[in-house]
């Protein structure tokens, strides 16, 4: 399976007066996954640099390429960086 980074944008849900998490508030799904924001910020920077210095990137390179390359960073997310 996929790593998919979760949700890219979670929200706390809010609680009522129990204590308990309000369901469904505001929404009741998690959004897009951070695997999916990843490759929308790749594929929009290929996207604006198709055409320039003799690259040129089709739909089906951008969005092929765009996942290879999520898939990296969230990958390298895994990895100690010498912290």
């Amino acid at each position: 399976m996929t790593n998919d980074g979760g949700s890219a944008f979670p929200i706390s849900p809010p609680v009522d007066e129990t204590g308990r998490t309000a369901v469904g508030y505001p929404y009741p799904e998690a959004g897009m996954t951070l695997r999916d924001w990843f490759a929308g910020q790749i594929a929009a920077g290929m996207a604006a640099h198709s055409g320039t210095s003799g690259v040129s990137f089709g739909p089906h390179d951008i969005a092929g390429r765009s996942y290879q390359v999520a898939d990296a960073l969230l990958k390298a997310r895994e990895e100690p960086h010498g912290e």
